[in-house]
């Protein structure tokens, strides 16, 4: 029995010496798919466009679906961008999108450049563009990948006052499937022209919470943190663990009342695997609004 103990004990010490060890080693793509996933989920959060709410169906655009916000004539600050060209208008969004684009007054042409969105250190990417005109898809462009060309849209519409842009994932997954309509432009029966990125953004009838970052959402004094967080002062911090274990902290604090979301989040270096715990704490004089 002394003997077998002791075994016991020289093991445990052996297996803390050499570290974890995984039944099964991850693959190098499982490993950058999960870095991609932290990138795109755990970057601060982005201050949304209002929308206004829809009372009639007055001119602009519905996103009925969106991995995430879109964002017009820019992305996170950054002009939009197709393999190496750059544009200064357009939208940026991301698979799987859906976006019904209202005219005020019969519309001629629609015209843009689409294509996969190279801005940021991503890899990968694959999507599907496509234009429907009065429930008929009347372009579909092939698939596209990251670093290709973009590919020019030319759509007649034909008097129609409304039609939908759509991005798909084209088979696969989501990742990385961040997408451009570039220079998206309309033209109106009466010679008026109008830039898709200068549109206001319309309150849907139902909003669809897609969370590209951050990934958890709440509801305080009534209102979605989605449209909270990206105007609360923000902070970052990281610390190293323990060797291939990093802890990383980001702190929302609204100005107003003094709220403070603290996120820890725990990345691994050798194992495709992140977690992250949501802190609350009123650091206000008052007692918060409900949360």
């Amino acid at each position: 029995m002394r003997c077998q103990l002791i075994s016991s004990v020289a093991v445990a010490f052996f297996l803390c010496l050499t570290g974890p060890t995984w039944a099964t080693k991850p693959t190098p793509e499982e490993m950058r798919q999960t870095r991609r996933w932290v990138g795109e989920h755990f970057r601060q959060a982005q201050k949304l466009a209002e929308p206004q709410p829809t009372t009639s169906a007055k001119p602009g655009l519905v996103v009925r679906d969106n991995y995430g916000p879109v964002h017009q004539n820019a992305r996170d600050g950054q002009p939009l961008k197709i393999a190496d060209r750059q544009f200064t208008r357009g939208l940026y969004c991301h698979a799987v999108s859906e976006i019904v684009v209202r005219l005020p007054g019969p519309g001629k042409s629609f015209t843009a450049i689409v294509g996969i969105d190279t801005n940021g250190n991503y890899s990968g990417g694959s999507a599907e563009f496509t234009v429907h005109v009065g429930g008929k898809r009347v372009f579909c462009s092939p698939v596209m990948h990251r670093g290709e060309p973009g590919v020019p849209v030319c759509v007649d519409l034909g008097g129609a006052v409304e039609f939908t842009i759509a991005v798909g994932a084209a088979g696969d997954d989501i990742n990385s499937d961040q997408a451009s309509w570039a220079e998206a432009q309309v033209v109106l029966a009466d010679g008026r022209e109008l830039w898709l990125g200068d549109m206001p953004l319309v309150q849907p009838a139902v909003r669809r919470r897609t969370a590209a970052a951050p990934p958890f959402s709440f509801v305080y004094g009534d209102k979605p943190s989605d449209e909270l967080l990206g105007a609360w002062k923000f902070r970052e911090d990281a610390q190293p663990l323990s060797p291939g274990k990093t802890e990383r902290t980001q702190t929302y604090t609204d100005p107003r009342t003094g709220l403070e979301v603290r996120c820890v989040i725990v990345q691994y270096d050798d194992y495709p695997t992140v977690e992250w715990t949501l802190y609350f704490k009123n650091t206000g004089t008052a007692d918060t609004p409900i949360l």
